[in-house]
C-alpha cells in the first residue's frame, strides 16, 4: 500500500508542478475538465482518486505521457 501512497504523491506533485508551470489556476484547470474546481483541487491535493479519464485529459493537455504522470517514466514527454 506504501507504494500506492508514494505513486499517488509523485502524481499530484506533477499535476501541480505541470499546472503552475504554463499559469494554470485550479479553477482554469477545472473548467478544461468540466468539474468544479473543488473537485479539482482535491484531487490535486490527493484527497480523492481521480478517475483515469481526467488523468488522460490532463497529460494530454500538458502534452506528456501517463507514465511521466505516475512516476513510471523521468522524461516529461
Amino acid at each position: 500500500m506504501e507504494a500506492y501512497q508514494d505513486i499517488r504523491e509523485t502524481m499530484y506533485k506533477r499535476i501541480r508542478t505541470l499546472r503552475k508551470r504554463e499559469h494554470f489556476t485550479q479553477l482554469e484547470m477545472a473548467q478544461l475538465l468540466q468539474i468544479s474546481r473543488r473537485t479539482y483541487a482535491n484531487y490535486e491535493r490527493g484527497v480523492h482518486a481521480m478517475p483515469a479519464e481526467v488523468l488522460v485529459m490532463i497529460a494530454d493537455q500538458f502534452g506528456t505521457s501517463l507514465d511521466y504522470l505516475t512516476g513510471r517514466s523521468v522524461t516529461e514527454h
